[in-house]
């Protein structure tokens, strides 16, 4: 079964203020906090603000393109 970045990692949740059904997080933003996760743990030095978020962008499609591939 193929991973697309847009396939829902928590795929349903409840919105009370709404009372519907709503979707959850994608695998992508699922993954990229993950990994955000991580590099926030090795006290690693970033060039700027963003950088630690375009590198857990960056990582999660290369997580999905190769489980998509498999």
């Amino acid at each position: 079964m193929p991973t697309r970045r847009t396939d829902s990692a928590f795929p349903i949740s409840y919105d009370k203020q709404m009372d519907a059904l709503v979707e959850g997080m994608t695998k992508r933003e699922y993954f990229a906090i993950m990994i955000m996760q991580g590099l926030s743990a090795t006290n690693q030095e970033f060039e700027d603000v963003y950088q630690k978020a375009r590198t857990a962008v960056a990582e999660a499609d290369a997580l999905i393109d190769i489980l998509d591939n498999e």
